[in-house]
């Protein structure tokens, strides 16, 4: 549906002007609804599940059983934090590094990755670093004795770490790693997220949290006010209530542009072109791409930016058709072609809901550190991708579901040859019988 002639002036006005205002807010929308479900604990934490303030660290490699963040890695044991520097700054705590791979990502409420810490940056005895927000009192911001501090472009900050693990017999050792950071941070969550509404009316529960949260965090980016609809519908700055207030011609604009936003968003998550891959190297420091920032919160929430990590995805094969498990394919890197990275890389699998897949062998990843992967006489790589199990070369099947599908290729630490795009990442070949 859309703002058509048969539609009042009103409702054409409202849904022209808050059409815009669904691709710039939905990263923060994403940001505040995730902060909302992982805090919202009464005593008990777990990774992903803890107050404000607090780590929380996963003992176990993701599944499809986790659902609180879309497209996870299941190369990684991750932790997580959400702080709020209002009222004071927080204090991160890195142990030195040991050579396992570890990033610590600092994301603001817009998903700009603005800071990552690892190896390639931590002192080699390890760090404490300061965070500090727009707001943060001066008073409470002082430097303390051998910490580094850092600028937060908002008040509210997703620390999202990662910590690498090369199966299951090494997870108690990345555990014990993982367990040696630490953090001090406030406690109180901002009132936007605290007064999280979910009334079960998708567009108007959208905007009534877009107000909150822009006046809790206000965009800084050209075009991406909400001031213009609120001036034409007489609202006031940070009335969350308003959209359920409104008469039925502004609701079915927010309805309107609600739908037709979403579609665009969900349009740019494909392939324009239906290409075998593609990726970015500029995702997490989004300059102004509002587009791209939103379609990568909706299929990649808190994404890396490519300088630590690039994110290759796949919808289609190379006769561009879509992925789909009633179609069996290999993914063939030649000899010596390898995907260049200089920490690790895998080819992660996921369902139309942009989750792991549920499947018996429990397998949702293929990469450089999978246990027994065969490799062909010529050096090539071949991976069998499908819905069976192949008849050869099982110990490099990556499991798909019946239905559509699509793929994630990471390379952590990325080679200068892929970044200056001497590397062609090679298409799914589907297999005809």
């Amino acid at each position: 549906m859309s703002a058509g002639a048969s539609a009042s002036p009103q409702t054409r006005l409202v849904a022209a002007l808050a059409t815009p205002l669904v691709i710039s807010g939905y990263p923060l929308m994403e940001t505040l609804r995730t902060c909302h479900l992982q805090t919202s604990v009464s005593g008990i934490t777990g990774y992903g599940r803890a107050p404000m303030g607090q780590l929380s660290h996963s003992d176990r490699r993701w599944t499809h059983e986790d659902r609180d963040i879309v497209t996870p890695a299941n190369d990684l044991l991750y932790f997580c934090a959400w702080v709020n520097l209002r009222q004071q700054p927080a204090w991160l705590d890195v142990p030195a590094p040991t050579g396992r791979y570890f990033v610590v990502e600092m994301l603001d409420a817009y998903t700009e990755n603005f800071v990552n810490l690892g190896p390639r940056n931590v002192p080699s005895g390890g760090g404490r670093f300061m965070l500090c927000g727009p707001s943060t009192p001066a008073q409470s911001a002082e430097a303390s004795v051998g910490a580094q501090r850092v600028e937060c472009p908002s008040d509210l900050v997703w620390l999202l770490g990662r910590v690498l693990v090369s199966g299951d017999e090494d997870v108690a050792a990345a555990s014990e790693f993982l367990a040696r950071f630490t953090l001090q941070g406030s406690g109180a969550r901002p009132g936007s997220i605290n007064l999280w509404r979910h009334g079960g009316d998708e567009a108007l529960d959208f905007f009534a949290n877009l107000i909150a949260g822009m006046d809790d965090f206000p965009s800084r980016e050209p075009g991406a006010d909400l001031a213009p609809l609120l001036t034409a519908l007489g609202w006031k700055r940070g009335d969350a209530e308003a959209p359920q207030r409104a008469n039925a011609r502004v609701q079915e604009g927010l309805r309107i542009a609600w739908r037709e936003g979403m579609e665009l968003i969900e349009a740019h998550s494909r392939s324009q072109t239906r290409k075998a891959w593609g990726y970015s190297t500029q995702l997490g420091r989004w300059q102004g791409r509002l587009m791209m920032r939103a379609a990568t919160a909706l299929k990649g929430l808190g994404a890396l930016c490519g300088e630590e990590t690039i994110y290759a995805m796949s919808d289609f094969d190379a006769m561009g058709e879509p992925l789909h498990g009633t179609h069996r394919y290999v993914l063939r890197f030649p000899p010596g072609q390898l995907p260049p990275a200089d920490a690790f890389w895998s080819v992660s699998m996921y369902g139309e809901d942009r989750f792991f897949v549920d499947h018996p062998v429990r397998r949702y990843a293929v990469g450089d550190r999978t246990a027994g992967l065969e490799f062909d006489a010529d050096g090539s790589l071949t991976l069998p991708i499908q819905h069976e199990q192949p008849a050869t070369l099982g110990s490099n099947w990556l499991p798909a579901p019946p239905g559509r599908f699509y793929l994630i290729l990471r390379l952590y630490h990325p080679r200068p040859e892929f970044l200056a795009g001497r590397y062609d990442i090679p298409a799914l070949q589907r297999i005809v019988a």
